[in-house]
């Protein structure tokens, strides 16, 4: 039994060593495309905003929150074309609905908001970004975390993006550890995905 736990604990720390080294790579090949808004690029006149849930009451939950309120705040620091609202939908929530609800009631014109129901991962999200909203470019908006994957895939997909952090918000520390460790099992699984379809 000790020597099957001795394998199992040999295997596991193994994986994860190689899932950090994946992370740590990606982080690195992107780091380059992260930027504040003071340094945003002129090219850039479109946003995709990722969704990251509703809550019971078609609220965007904090994660959300803290990516529109970063829109927000670059809207009113540029001129856009649009914004992309990308985001899942089931039977009783629409996240491209609240996103584009939680936006408007705060001042934000809806001839700018465009909504995308069936952005169901970030892949989803920025494919058709690319093939029916026809964006070629755009600054992507969500948590810094996240950011590295979505810039990947965008490249991957010929896409010509950079990355602002959402960063309006707190998050407590076991929170952001548990997301930067997901990430680590998500790269790999999108890296696969991106290699077989």
């Amino acid at each position: 039994m000790q020597f099957f736990l001795k394998w199992v604990g040999i295997f596991f720390f193994s994986v994860l060593f190689i899932l950090i080294v994946f992370r740590l790579g990606l982080l690195n090949k992107t780091r380059v495309k992260i930027k504040t808004e003071q340094v945003i690029l002129s090219r850039y006149n479109v946003i995709i905003v990722f969704g990251a849930g509703v809550n019971p009451n078609d609220l965007p939950t904090k994660v959300l929150q803290d990516r529109l309120d970063k829109t927000i705040h670059l809207l009113n620091l540029n001129n856009f074309e649009k914004v992309l609202l990308s985001g899942g939908k089931t039977t009783h929530h629409n996240e491209a609905k609240a996103m584009n609800t939680y936006l408007t009631n705060r001042g934000i014109s809806p001839k700018l908001l465009v909504m995308d129901d069936a952005g169901i991962s970030t892949f989803d999200s920025l494919k058709r970004a690319k093939d029916i909203y026809q964006i070629s470019s755009a600054i992507l908006v969500t948590q810094r975390f996240h950011l590295p994957r979505a810039i990947a895939i965008a490249s991957y997909l010929e896409m010509d993006t950079i990355g602002v952090p959402a960063d309006t918000k707190k998050f407590r520390k076991v929170s952001l550890l548990w997301w930067n460790f997901r990430e680590l099992f998500a790269w790999v699984w999108t890296f696969i995905k991106l290699k077989t379809r």
